[in-house]
């Protein structure tokens, strides 16, 4: 098996998963927050060599990029003063679908999850 090594745009279900999962623990703990930085990495390479049949490298969706991904959804909250990086067309996009309809969002997003978990 190769191993894919390029980084690429994030796709619609990758960003529904950040975004859900920004929203769903955004009040816990620090330390629960940063377990679910680890999940949604673990859950998204799974994700990403299912789709492609290639293993994916060290740096793709790994834990420091979902970090930095979840501050950009940060910003984009209306709930927060965080204002550090800007979202992306796509990030803003689904921030608003999940602003005016969590329970679909947070539905897709468990749909997702549940095919790579």
């Amino acid at each position: 098996m190769s191993e894919k090594n390029e980084q690429r745009n994030w796709d619609r279900e990758e960003v529904v998963v950040l975004v859900a999962e920004y929203f769903r623990t955004k009040q816990m703990l620090p330390e629960i927050i940063d377990e679910n930085y680890h999940r949604i990495s673990s859950i998204l390479r799974i994700r990403e060599m299912k789709i492609t049949g290639e293993r994916v490298s060290d740096i793709f969706r790994n834990y420091s990029g979902i970090r930095m991904q979840s501050g950009r959804i940060r910003c984009l909250d209306p709930d927060t003063e965080y204002d550090g990086m800007t979202g992306t067309k796509l990030q803003k996009e689904i921030v608003e679908e999940y602003l005016e309809n969590p329970e679909k969002i947070m539905l897709e997003a468990a749909s997702i999850i549940s095919r790579y978990q």
